[in-house]
C-alpha cells in the first residue's frame, strides 16, 4: 500500500500541477499567531511524518482552519490529497524539508488505521554537528543524550511574567563533546519532578523539535514554546540502543551528576555595574573576534530609521576612545521610547506619513547618553558586514551612568566634548558655523533633502554607511571612502525585517 502514496522527500514546490496523495502520521500540532496580527485567529501548524520517517510542515490558514482542526489529532494517521506546496522559506522552520504543504478549502482528509505504520522515527543530530552549527535559526532538530550535569531551576520575572529555566549537560556518547541544553518552564519542572520521583542509574534525554541556542559563542539547544517534546528514559528502541553504549562506556551513575553553575538573572544595576565586563569601543574593535558580551558607556548620535510594525535602528555611538554603530531592535527601543512598534506605526499614519518616513519619536535618542550591554553576532565573513553589535540592554538613568563612570575612572567631561562635536555635525537642529570642522568628523555636502553625517573613524556595523554610498556615489568633490553629510533633512530607512 505504501507504494500508492507519494513519499514526502519527493514533494517539490513545482508539484502543484501534480495530483499528490500522502499517507502520514501527525507528530505535532500547534497554533502560530503573527505578532502584528494580535486579533486574528492564528494559523494551525502541523508536522507530519511518512512511513520512512521523513517529515514536512503543513500550514492551515485562518480561513480554512475551522474546516480541519476538529478532525486532526496528534498521533493519528491520515490520507491527505489535493493540497498546494510552496518553498519552506519562512523564518520559522520546524523541519529541514525544502518545501511545506498548505491545506486548501477542498483538501481531502481521511483518518485511517495502520498498525504497521511507525509510531515515531527520530533523526538525531550528533553533538559535534550541533557544536559546529552556525545558524541558530535554521530548523528544529532531534537530540538524544545522557544527562551528565544539571543546574538548579532559576526563576525570574520578565515584563510582569514569572519565568523559569534550568541548564543541562548532554553527552551523545560519541566522544566529540557535550552540549548545553536549556529547558524552559514546564520542561524544566518535568525533568526535576521525574528525577525526584523516579531515581535511577542514568537518565537518557530525548528532545524532539529542539532549537539551536547560541550561548557565549558555543552552540547548544533549548526547547521551543510551541512544539518541542521531552522524553526521559522513554520505552523506545532508540533509548535501549543508546543505553547499551552508555554501559559499554562505563559512565558514572546518575548520583554523580556534576552541578552546573547557572548565571542568575540580575537587576539592571547589578548586570551593568557589578557583573559587567567593561570594554571601551576601541578595545571592543580590537577584540571583535572573541564575540563575547561587553559593556560600556557611550552616547547616541544620528541613526537611520525604521519600518513598522517591527523595526531595527542603526545607532551611531561614541565614547572617549572611538566610535561605532550598534543595532537596536524595537523591543529595547520601546522600553525607552514608551511606545510600541504598532503604536509608532499608528502615530505615523495618523500624521499622514508613510511607513518609510522617519518617525519623529526616534529623535528622543539623539545626543543622549546611555549605558549599553551589547552582544556581538558573527555573520558571513564574505558579507559586507561580517558582524553585528546588537544592543541587549540600555539605560539612561543618571545614577547608574555616574556610578559606572566613577567605577571605571572615566572622565565625563571628555566624553561630553566628544559627543558635543558629533551632535553639532550630525543634527540639523544644532547651529554649526559654516566651514567649521571637527577632528573626529569630516563631511562632504551633496544636493539632497536629508541631513546626515558619519564619524570619520571606522564603524563596526556598516549597514548605514553602505546604504549612503549606494545612494550617493562619488562626485567630483568627494570620495566614497569618506563620510557624507546631506543638508536640511533627516535620515532614511536603514533596515526592515519581518517575522
Amino acid at each position: 500500500m505504501a507504494s500508492t502514496y507519494n513519499n514526502l522527500k519527493d514533494i517539490e514546490a513545482s508539484s502543484n500541477h501534480l495530483i499528490l496523495r500522502i499517507k502520514v502520521r501527525v507528530v505535532k500540532i500547534w497554533s502560530l499567531s503573527p505578532a502584528e496580527q494580535k486579533y486574528v485567529k492564528p494559523t494551525l501548524e502541523l508536522v507530519v511524518m511518512d512511513h520512512v520517517g521523513d517529515r514536512i510542515q503543513c500550514t492551515i490558514r485562518n480561513a480554512q482552519r475551522r474546516l480541519f482542526e476538529d478532525e486532526l489529532s496528534e498521533g493519528k494517521i491520515y490520507i491527505v490529497c489535493n493540497f498546494s506546496t510552496s518553498l519552506n522559506d519562512q523564518k520559522y522552520k520546524a523541519t529541514n524539508h525544502a518545501c511545506r504543504i498548505y491545506f486548501k478549502r477542498d483538501t481531502q482528509l481521511q483518518m485511517v488505521h495502520d498498525p504497521s505504520f511507525p509510531e515515531n522515527v527520530f533523526r538525531f543530530v550528533p553533538n559535534d554537528l550541533i557544536l559546529n552549527h552556525t545558524n541558530a535559526q535554521s530548523h528544529l532538530i532531534d537530540v538524544i543524550g545522557l544527562l551528565t550535569g544539571k543546574g538548579d531551576i532559576i526563576e525570574f520575572t520578565k515584563n510582569g511574567k514569572k519565568c523559569s529555566y534550568t541548564v543541562l549537560e548532554l553527552d551523545d556518547m560519541q566522544g566529540k563533546g557535550k552540549i548545553r541544553c536549556t529547558l524552559w518552564e514546564d520542561f524544566a519542572t518535568m525533568l526535576v519532578k521525574h528525577i525526584e520521583e523516579q531515581p535511577t542509574s542514568e537518565y537518557i534525554i530525548i528532545v524532539q523539535f529542539a532549537k539551536f541556542n547560541l550561548f557565549k559563542g558555543a552552540m547548544g539547544i533549548s526547547n521551543t514554546n510551541h512544539n518541542s517534546i521531552l522524553y526521559i528514559n522513554a520505552d523506545f528502541q532508540e533509548v535501549k540502543d543508546f543505553r547499551k553504549s552508555v554501559v559499554m562506556a562505563g559512565v558514572p551513575r546518575a548520583n554523580q551528576l556534576s552541578q552546573i553553575a547557572v548565571e542568575p538573572a540580575y537587576s539592571m544595576e547589578d548586570d551593568l555595574i557589578n557583573v559587567s565586563i567593561y570594554k571601551p569601543i576601541s578595545e571592543l574593535k580590537a577584540s571583535i573576534e572573541e564575540a563575547e558580551d561587553s559593556y560600556y558607556c557611550a552616547k547616541c548620535a544620528t541613526y537611520p530609521t525604521t519600518h513598522t510594525p517591527r523595526y531595527s535602528i542603526n545607532i551611531k555611538v561614541a565614547d572617549d576612545t572611538d566610535t561605532a554603530s550598534f543595532l537596536l531592535y524595537d523591543k529595547e527601543a520601546a522600553k525607552y521610547l514608551g511606545i510600541s512598534a504598532s503604536d509608532l506605526r499608528l502615530a505615523q499614519l495618523t500624521r499622514g506619513g508613510v511607513n518609510e518616513e522617519y518617525p519623529i519619536e526616534l529623535n528622543s535618542f539623539r545626543g543622549k547618553k546611555f549605558l549599553f550591554k551589547v552582544s556581538i553576532k558573527m555573520e558571513d565573513l564574505n558579507s559586507f558586514q561580517p558582524c553585528k553589535v546588537i544592543v541587549m540592554k540600555m539605560t539612561d538613568e543618571i545614577s547608574l551612568i555616574t556610578k559606572f563612570l566613577g567605577k571605571h575612572d572615566i572622565y565625563q567631561q571628555n566624553l561630553a566634548l566628544e559627543h558635543s562635536e558629533l551632535l553639532n555635525m550630525q543634527t540639523a537642529s544644532t547651529d554649526t558655523p559654516k566651514g567649521t570642522g571637527s577632528p573626529s568628523v569630516e563631511a562632504l555636502v551633496e544636493n539632497s533633502n536629508d541631513a546626515f553625517s558619519t564619524p570619520k573613524r571606522n564603524i563596526i556595523s556598516g549597514g548605514c554607511s553602505k546604504r549612503l554610498i549606494d545612494l550617493y556615489p562619488d562626485s567630483a568633490n568627494g570620495s566614497s571612502s569618506k563620510c557624507r553629510k546631506l543638508e536640511d533633512g533627516i535620515p532614511g530607512v536603514d533596515r526592515v525585517y519581518q517575522d
